[in-house]
């Protein structure tokens, strides 16, 4: 009995010494971060495994997938940043001049919506999931790709603020940190496909690890703000939780509206409603330095997305198996 529990419940319960530790033990999270390279390395390693279960001629023809694709790019940099708008406003101290505090948690909340989608747990996510990965692959690339454009755009429609993000600099990671792990994740997958099979339920899990390293660092960071402006920072989780809850909401209804088949719908779901951490804070350093809070929405999304998002892999992977393995498991 207690085998079949923890058989079927050690992520959750994994989750929870993640959120533990993150807690309690918040330096070597933030040593991890701090590194510069640790979060790369596991990024790319999530990539290369998707790059070796990928199917290549699933990747081609979902490029046609225009209807999910858009529905993600607009839900990035225009829904996004409109609910976040509107969230700053509920959730902050009045708005005043500049370098108020309303201010100041407008400008924050703007810093995250106005960023792309995750890099790597969106992807992991999905594959735990089983749902298209390959579209999940692309919408990533674009997201990412389309930063330099469109980041700095929603920061000055928003705030006024010009940004110059470097174009070169982005395509340069995504070739390092995706496009490289990708296409070693396919040669592999050319010679040792056949022979992996047996390993790959072991194989499968290694995105579930990483995702609980991504939680573990992120609370880890989370605590240090939590810890210097609690009010504040209450202020902050509540509209990020609103946001996240609102994102998933808008995604799940229009992906069934546009009729996306379970597979899809669930890399929409994930992609369409995450943000990334690391540009982020690149972006708050370098631009918006005078704002004491700017990491702070970054962070608790972060953790929010983590916790929610993977809350919610069960169902989405109950909705991606075939109808026989679902008849199949209802008589088990």
């Amino acid at each position: 009995m207690l085998m079949a529990f923890l058989k079927r419940y050690w992520f959750l319960l994994a989750m929870a010494v993640a959120v533990a530790c993150g807690t309690l033990l918040p330096e070597g999270g933030q040593a991890l971060r701090s590194s510069g390279f640790a979060i790369p390395i596991l990024v790319a390693v999530v990539l290369t495994i998707s790059g070796f279960t990928l199917d290549t001629s699933r990747l081609l023809v979902q490029a046609r997938n225009l209807r999910a694709i858009l529905l993600i790019l607009c839900t990035t940099y225009a829904v996004a940043p409109l609910l976040a708008y509107a969230l700053a406003t509920l959730w902050g101290p009045p708005i005043g001049a500049r370098g108020s505090g309303g201010a100041l948690f407008l400008e924050a909340m703007m810093i995250l919506a106005a960023q792309a989608g995750t890099l790597a747990s969106a992807l992991a996510m999905t594959a735990i999931a089983r749902g298209n990965q390959e579209l999940a692959l692309l919408a990533t690339v674009l997201s990412s790709i389309l930063a330099a454009i469109l980041t700095p755009l929603v920061l000055e429609l928003s705030l006024g603020e010009i940004v110059e993000v470097p174009f070169a600099g982005i395509l340069l990671r995504m070739l390092l940190i995706v496009v490289l792990p990708v296409f070693l994740g396919q040669l592999a997958r050319r010679v040792l496909w056949q022979r992996a099979q047996g390993a790959m339920p072991a194989v499968r899990i290694i995105p579930r690890v990483i995702i609980l390293s991504f939680l573990y660092t992120g609370f880890s960071a989370a605590t240090g703000e939590l810890a210097d402006a609690p009010a504040l920072a209450l202020r902050f989780l509540g509209a990020c939780l609103c946001l996240h809850l609102l994102l998933l909401t808008w995604t799940w209804l229009s992906a069934r509206l546009l009729a996306l088949e379970p597979g899809s719908r669930t890399a929409v779901i994930l992609c369409g409603s995450q943000k990334t951490l690391p540009n982020g804070i690149d972006i708050w350093t370098r631009f918006f330095s005078q704002n004491p809070y700017g990491a702070l929405p970054l962070a608790l999304y972060h953790v929010v997305q983590l916790i929610i998002d993977t809350l919610l892999l069960g169902r989405l992977e109950a909705a991606n198996k075939p109808p026989t393995a679902r008849v199949e498991e209802k008589a088990s």
